[in-house]
């Protein structure tokens, strides 16, 4: 008999653990659909202010008489003297590219290769010798 109120007992455990999970999801739902409430509700808001700005945008426009007030001849040589800088800025940018064009590297002589290469051997013959004199001296 008391093993059986054992198992009572930890079946009653983890019901209690699954109804906290259960609460838990009841808790993240609930959040969850409190910030979509909000974000609707910011939405609608910014929704209905456009439209009263809307609204007061119409009626400025038909208190003007329906004049229209927007230059497009000038709008377009403005746009026209624009668009002739930027091509003219192209142009410029593409000569100095053909003129910054990398030169061939210059031909070495086998007299100049065999200079390199003594100066090479001696520094790195050089750093050696600095370096194990170095070690030596730590030691």
């Amino acid at each position: 008999m008391p093993k059986r109120g054992r198992k009572i007992k930890a079946k009653s455990k983890k019901s209690e653990a699954e109804i906290e999970n259960i609460d838990e999801e009841k808790i993240e739902r609930g959040k969850r659909l409190f910030m979509w409430v909000g974000v609707g509700c910011v939405m609608a808001i910014f929704f209905v202010v456009w439209l009263f700005n809307l609204k007061y945008q119409f009626r400025i426009n038909s208190q003007s008489g329906g004049k229209n007030t927007f230059n497009w001849q000038e709008t377009k040589a403005e746009l026209d003297k624009a668009m002739g800088q930027v091509k003219q800025g192209l142009a410029e940018i593409k000569q100095l590219q053909k003129n910054s064009a990398p030169a061939a590297p210059p031909e070495l002589t086998p007299e100049q290769i065999n200079l390199l290469k003594s100066k090479l051997i001696d520094e790195a013959a050089t750093s050696t010798t600095a370096s194990s004199t170095s070690a030596s001296s730590i030691k």
